[in-house]
């Protein structure tokens, strides 16, 4: 079994929120409220979940993009989040990120040799006449022409945008690759295109992937285990195709009734959720999904369900599901001793 590259631990972010500039404090947006998960070594581990449920928030949480309210982010071995400002740098050069907008994530007044350049430059890898080969086999490696050196972003099409975007991230030959939404703001058309050569970039460097996205389809292709968020906290966790066939939280379910099947001859049931999504500044106060659930029970009203190891390698979090042994643990929330 692959050792874990990445573990996460009761990870939180609240934004504080204010009624005006010289306003005092007046509530937060609990973005992230106690996640936790593993990511093994070589793995693609997809984060799924609508819009606003914090799947952003937490890839830059792990990265120390913003910085954590509370938790652990441990990195071959390290915890991220208690590291002095120049030993987190050094450690960037092992975790990169592929960003969601091709458009606004690359510098339109440097070339693309500048904007590859960047991190060798920063963490002093190359040099002269290495850098410039090191920023053509790049180029090369991700399906361009090396000549395109001296050109700039607004003379490149979206998907050779996200091309270079991951010629930047893959430069410093990093471990963890945090890809948020990499294929969502391109054509349909294009889309297959990077997410195969994510893969055989992947297989080539043997790359650990964390796939952001709220396109199913894309991680049921891409992944191998699957996190479900849904404002702020992580519902379910399992394998590939255990999620796929056997989900088990209610919101779950409702997700993939939500994929379109283009086979006529099968019969699919839409679960169509009830109400609004609430707020992230006042949630429910026990499951947060049980005001749209509808196999709600008293209890969800009241009662946080933990998440828990309910079967070897699928974890969720639903009063549905009870602890059905006294050494059931509270899965992620601490590392352990």
């Amino acid at each position: 079994m692959n050792e874990s590259l990445l573990q996460v631990r009761g990870l939180k972010k609240y934004f504080p929120l204010r009624a005006g500039m010289f306003s005092g404090q007046r509530g937060q947006v609990k973005a992230v409220d106690g996640v936790g998960f593993d990511v093994l070594r070589g793995e693609t581990f997809g984060l799924v979940g609508e819009s606003g449920c914090g799947k952003s928030t937490v890839s830059r949480l792990i990265l120390r993009l913003c910085n954590a309210d509370e938790g652990e982010v441990i990195f071959e071995g390290d915890n991220l989040l208690k590291l002095p400002r120049a030993a987190m740098r050094r450690r960037r050069a092992r975790m990169q990120m592929i960003f969601q907008d091709p458009f606004e994530s690359l510098n339109p007044r440097m070339t693309i040799g500048e904007i590859i350049a960047a991190p060798l430059e920063i963490h002093k890898t190359f040099k002269g006449s290495e850098k410039e080969k090191r920023i053509r086999e790049l180029l090369e490696l991700v399906g361009l022409a090396p000549d395109y050196i001296r050109r700039y972003p607004h003379e490149f099409s979206g998907g050779q945008r996200q091309r270079i975007g991951i010629a930047r991230a893959i430069a410093l030959n990093p471990s963890l690759v945090i890809c948020d939404e990499p294929v969502s703001a391109l054509d349909v058309s294009i889309q297959a295109q990077i997410l195969n050569l994510l893969s055989d970039i992947q297989e080539a460097f043997s790359l650990t992937y964390i796939l952001i996205s709220h396109d199913l389809s894309v991680v049921k292709h891409m992944s191998d285990r699957i996190g479900v968020m849904y404002l702020g906290k992580m519902v379910e966790i399992a394998g590939k195709d255990d999620l796929y066939t056997d989900a088990m939280h209610p919101y779950t379910q409702a997700l993939l009734s939500a994929i379109p099947e283009f086979d006529t001859n099968k019969k699919k049931q839409r679960v169509m959720l009830k109400g609004d999504l609430p707020s992230p500044i006042d949630p429910p106060e026990g499951c947060r999904f049980c005001t749209r659930c509808l196999q709600a029970m008293p209890e969800c009203a009241t009662l946080e369900p933990r998440l828990v190891e309910y079967k070897k390698g699928h974890f969720v979090a639903c009063h549905l599901y009870p602890d059905k042994a006294a050494g059931v643990r509270d899965a992620f929330m601490r590392v352990k001793s």
